[in-house]
């Protein structure tokens, strides 16, 4: 991604721009709050980002003014998020414990889910222990599955 002289506002902006238009005001206050950053710095980047053509500015009226992303700037965010994805990926393929952190990042992602008596070490690890013999009962099944077809097959 092309990043301005303030990078982490330019990101604050474009994703927040990514899952829909936005009011200028709200845009604004949710970067500021999120950054603590002045109002003017966000106007800067919103005016470098609507320059470059990666964001429509629509104005209704003076106080009506929305940002929207360009279907260029909505390009360049989904190419970057699946680069980002790769990354951590290929990362994690050449990890010896490539196992182990596809689990915990997995685990994070349930128990945000689950109520406060499973965000405990215990109702962590009795979930792993059962994600553990699913995962071990799947590899099974996939193990039979891939015998029988090799047997059809061959």
């Amino acid at each position: 991604m092309v990043i301005s002289h303030n990078p982490e506002v330019t990101i604050e902006l474009v994703t927040s721009l990514y899952y829909g238009p936005q009011r200028a005001a709200r845009l604004v206050e949710l970067v500021k709050g999120s950054l603590q950053v002045s109002e003017p710095t966000v106007y800067a980047v919103l005016n470098d980002l609507v320059q470059r053509g990666l964001v429509e500015k629509d104005v209704r009226s003076r106080r009506n003014i929305s940002y929207r992303l360009t279907p260029a700037g909505r390009e360049l965010i989904e190419r970057e998020h699946f680069d980002a994805i790769g990354d951590i990926l290929d990362v994690i393929r050449s990890s010896k414990r490539k196992r182990e952190i596809l689990v915990e990042l997995l685990l994070d992602d349930l128990m945000d889910g689950l109520g406060p008596d499973w965000k405990t070490q215990e109702g962590k690890a009795a979930l792993r222990r059962t994600m553990d013999e699913e995962v071990e009962s799947l590899r099974r099944r996939l193990q039979i599955l891939s015998t029988a077809s090799s047997e059809k097959g061959g």
